[in-house]
């Protein structure tokens, strides 16, 4: 597994993870959470919809120390964005349920679909300042995948 397909598995993961879910939009619908790879899709013209609510499953770095033994960890960013107008400016339990779900979806069950593991270190964060009706958040989420080996004389 490459990091492109671990960040492609956690795309679906997250798309079945919350498909039972809705969450308000500008327009005032309750929809299900679209899930993107790295970024926001760029809008081809200022008619299109506000892509809220919505899930990034961004490629933050990784690592492998070369060893025999290593994996290849690989640093996930979540990030969460939120429409919440109500006036008691609340979005941040959506926010907060959603990075919960994340988090006992891992720490309850490592693996992901026999083709990673989760690595046990999960951060989180919630924004700071005040951009009402968003509400913001994110998680920071480590995975092991196979690591590329040595196949010279000298491995």
């Amino acid at each position: 597994m490459t990091p492109l397909e671990l960040q492609d598995e956690l795309v679906c993961e997250m798309g079945r993870l919350l498909s039972g879910c809705t969450y308000r939009t500008p327009e005032g619908e309750y929809i299900p959470i679209h899930v993107f790879a790295q970024n926001i899709p760029v809008n081809e013209t200022e008619d299109e919809d506000d892509p809220v609510p919505y899930l990034i499953v961004r490629l933050d770095s990784g690592e492998d120390d070369g060893t025999r033994e290593s994996f290849n960890t690989v640093s996930i960013v979540v990030i969460v964005g939120i429409w919440d107008d109500a006036l008691d400016a609340q979005g941040h339990r959506d926010v907060m349920n959603i990075i919960q779900k994340i988090y006992q979806r891992f720490h309850e069950n490592p693996d992901l679909n026999r083709k990673a593991v989760y690595a046990g270190d999960f951060k989180w964060a919630i924004q700071n300042d005040t951009y009402y009706p968003y509400t913001f958040g994110a998680c920071h989420i480590k995975f092991r995948i196979a690591a590329v080996r040595r196949e010279d004389y000298f491995a």
